[in-house]
């Protein structure tokens, strides 16, 4: 009966007070034709202390005859003293003294009917048999509840209350079959047909109405079944998981909606099925990404679920993006996470190719930014020193800035078609007042430069107009000076020495 009234209230607290409302005296009360009525479904529901308090404000009442007020307290009375059990109270101590509550409201019913027939031969009494008809349904009379009922919700509630009050679970499908028999209207809602299959213990039949119902209902009812062990009997029937098959519905449902894709993808992840993963899969790596931040509420999704190749996809597709857009520093980043070193060193050759364009070095940011997130590749570290080798230079520092120029040519950090421009970049070092380069040093650097001219990059076909290696423009005059300027390094590193 507490589920009862708490999923279905009847009477409504609403009418109750419209009821004082219209006059709180007993006069009044006695006077409003909704009384009877709402008196009879506060008996039906079993709210039974707030129809005693109803009694006996009307009881006094000069409106009623003495037989209807004398009876009006009397039922007042025994109401209070329903017998309610108790975990601690057997079954068959409650069963007693509910039947000799019983037989309280049986004498009751038998003095009021007799006072009834008296009256009906003169000019009758409403309020006696009102009180009449809310003694039967309290005493467990079927017809009395069934003829009082709006719904069957409300006649099974009070057969089970009145006349069954220790019934079993098993014996609810009986008791809804001969209720529902007297309701055969033909207009049952799928709430009823769906209360009525839990009734039956059907609970495939249960989950298919609430499914139509409302898909959330479904879900998150077969989700409470998984948990509590009783799901299988589910799965018996249906062609398909049932739990993952209401989730990824609902989920789905919910995608419908641009800002609830969130709440979609934990619906799938709910699944714990490859199933459940393939599919969240499927749809995140199709997710729009308008902002920085839903890519990286999307990104979160795909560590929370461990969805490492929809991670990798949607990392390569930022970093397309902002490869597109301008913005290296953080394609960078994003091709990092996914170990694209080839994309990583395209857009160091584009940041190589726009300096040897504009002769100034404005990577700079980029490359820190991206440094200091820990990420090692060989051409940013190319960039890097060859960025320091440029600060030391202009700082008058030549041994260091001749260190580092010698450290990208030896450790081969560079690309190939950059080892030209180096080359030529030692020139002033060579060429300068002090000695920079040993003679190791200077024979490394000669080195160099003969494996530049015996590589395949030496004598490929000239490059397209666009690459890095054709924006250098080194040609054989200049590595013609290198090697005048390394000779000389030469002979004066000798005679120093």
């Amino acid at each position: 009966m507490e589920w009862l009234n708490f999923n279905f209230p009847s009477p409504l607290a609403e009418d109750g007070q419209s009821i004082i409302d219209g006059g709180g005296d007993a006069d009044s009360l006695a006077k409003n034709a909704d009384l009877w009525p709402y008196l009879q479904k506060l008996a039906l529901r079993g709210h039974v202390t707030t129809l005693a308090n109803m009694l006996e404000r009307v009881a006094p009442s000069q409106e009623l005859s003495a037989a209807a007020s004398r009876w009006a307290r009397e039922l007042a009375k025994t109401s209070r003293e329903m017998p309610l059990g108790s975990d601690e109270e057997t079954t068959g101590s409650f069963n007693a003294r509910w039947r000799q509550w019983n037989g309280e409201l049986q004498n009751m019913a038998t003095a009021i009917g007799s006072l009834l027939d008296v009256s009906d031969t003169q000019s009758g009494d409403a309020a006696l048999s009102s009180l009449y008809t809310i003694v039967d349904i309290m005493r467990g009379d079927a017809d009395a509840g069934s003829a009082a009922g709006e719904t069957w919700q409300d006649v099974l509630g009070a057969i089970l209350l009145y006349s069954e009050p220790t019934a079993q679970a098993d014996r609810l499908p009986g008791l809804a079959h001969i209720v529902l028999e007297q309701f055969q209207t033909g207009d049952s809602t799928l709430l009823d047909r769906a209360l009525v299959a839990l009734l039956n213990h059907d609970l495939p039949e249960f989950l298919v109405y609430c499914n139509q119902i409302d898909s959330w209902l479904s879900a998150h009812l077969a989700d409470m079944m998984e948990h509590i062990n009783i799901l299988e009997i589910c799965r018996r029937v249906f062609a398909v998981d049932p739990r993952e098959h209401y989730l990824l519905a609902l989920g789905e449902l919910y995608l419908t909606h641009e800002n609830l894709w969130r709440v979609s993808m934990d619906y799938f992840g709910l699944c714990r099925t490859a199933a459940g993963t393939a599919v969240m899969e499927e749809y995140i790596v199709r997710m729009p990404l308008e902002s920085d931040r839903k890519a990286q509420q999307v990104l979160r999704v795909c560590d929370l679920y461990g969805l490492k190749n929809a991670r990798e996809r949607i990392h390569r597709q930022l970093g397309r993006q902002k490869w597109q857009r301008g913005r290296l520093g953080a394609a960078i980043g994003h091709f990092a996470h996914v170990n694209d070193r080839n994309s990583i060193s395209q857009i160091c050759d584009q940041l190589w190719a726009e300096y040897l364009d504009s002769g100034k070095l404005t990577y700079g940011p980029i490359i820190d930014g991206v440094m200091a997130a820990g990420l090692k590749h060989d051409r940013l570290q190319f960039l890097t020193q060859y960025r320091d080798f440029h600060e030391s230079y202009k700082t008058g520092e030549y041994a260091s800035a001749g260190k580092l120029l010698l450290s990208i040519l030896l450790n081969e950090t560079a690309p190939a078609h950059a080892v030209p421009d180096l080359l030529i970049d030692t020139i002033p070092l060579l060429e300068g007042d002090k000695l920079v380069f040993s003679s190791d040093d200077t024979f490394e650097l000669m080195r160099c430069a003969e494996s530049l001219v015996q590589s395949p990059f030496a004598t490929a076909a000239k490059p397209s107009a666009n690459s890095a290696a054709d924006k250098g423009n080194v040609g054989r005059d200049e590595l013609s000076i290198f090697n005048v300027a390394c000779a000389r390094n030469l002979a004066r590193s000798f005679v120093m020495q």
